[in-house]
């Protein structure tokens, strides 16, 4: 599961250094989607919820940020950030690229800090460039 969540941020991070007209909005969908699956897939495998269809993370998504946050996973402040980043994704023709821009840059950090909390999963930064130049390659962007 880890690798999957690496990849789809990995397209994320790719697709965002693209020249493509849609490239912010196209990375905020596989950030959120990466961040979805790291809390949905870690409350699901560790059997923390009595939610039975965690299947869908985005309806359970405020219980399962709380989850974490109880267990120290994560801050008060970084489950805002996820929310607030989150909700933009949903709403994304609203938005203009400027603010997506940032918001993806800063939604990377979090799925990283997912990651290494809820995984046990770090590298370091030539570690991640590494991995999203191989990854670049494959797409062949």
């Amino acid at each position: 599961m880890v690798k999957s969540i690496i990849e789809q941020l990995c397209f994320g991070v790719v697709i965002n250094k693209s020249s493509l007209k849609s490239a912010n909005k196209m990375a905020l969908i596989s950030i959120d989607d990466a961040a979805m699956t790291a809390i949905s897939n870690y409350i699901k495998t560790n059997n923390l919820s009595e939610i039975n269809d965690t299947d869908k993370p985005i309806n359970n998504l405020e219980l399962f940020l709380e989850i974490i946050v109880t267990q120290h996973k994560i801050t008060n402040f970084e489950m805002e950030d996820i929310k607030k980043f989150h909700n933009l994704k949903k709403n994304l023709l609203r938005q203009s690229d400027i603010i997506i821009s940032d918001v993806v840059n800063k939604y990377v950090v979090l799925v990283k800090i997912l990651l290494a909390y809820l995984y046990d999963y770090r590298a370091t930064k030539s570690e991640w460039e590494g991995m999203i130049e191989d990854y670049r390659k494959k797409l062949k962007l």
